[in-house]
């Protein structure tokens, strides 16, 4: 139970989050936003949601295939969220899909994925090589 709330909770209340956001009529007039801005703020949202999608994928404990492929699986559920969400928004008054949400959802998500794939990778080298 510890597990399910530590790794697999935190995904499921920020997709919550998201979605009731884009259930918001005209919700850049509400924040009156820069043009642009919101591009900044899906690439925010959609690497947190990367992140913790990683998270719950890499911890949990019955599947190994998913555990081996958690960061592209995060990445592919972040973007096939995204997606799914600006059709929502298609239903929702005042608001519109835009497939450049979509991109820059899918650019925050790979930030992520670039960002860890680094991390793994000097991880690995700092084990194959230590400092004396």
């Amino acid at each position: 139970m510890k597990n399910i709330l530590k790794y697999q909770l935190p995904p499921l209340l920020w997709v919550i989050i998201v979605y009731t956001l884009s259930a918001i009529s005209d919700i850049q007039s509400i924040y009156n936003l820069p043009p642009g801005v919101d591009k900044i703020v899906h690439a925010a949202f959609y690497f947190i949601l990367c992140w913790l999608v990683w998270r719950a994928f890499k911890y949990q404990r019955t599947l190994p295939m998913m555990r081996n492929g958690a960061l592209l699986g995060a990445f592919i559920f972040s973007v096939a969220f995204c997606s799914l969400d600006e059709y929502h928004q298609t239903f929702v008054h005042g608001r519109t899909a835009d497939i450049y949400d979509v991109f820059a959802a899918a650019g925050g998500a790979l930030l992520f994925v670039a960002i860890s794939s680094l991390q793994h990778r000097h991880a690995q080298e700092d084990e194959e090589n230590p400092r004396s």
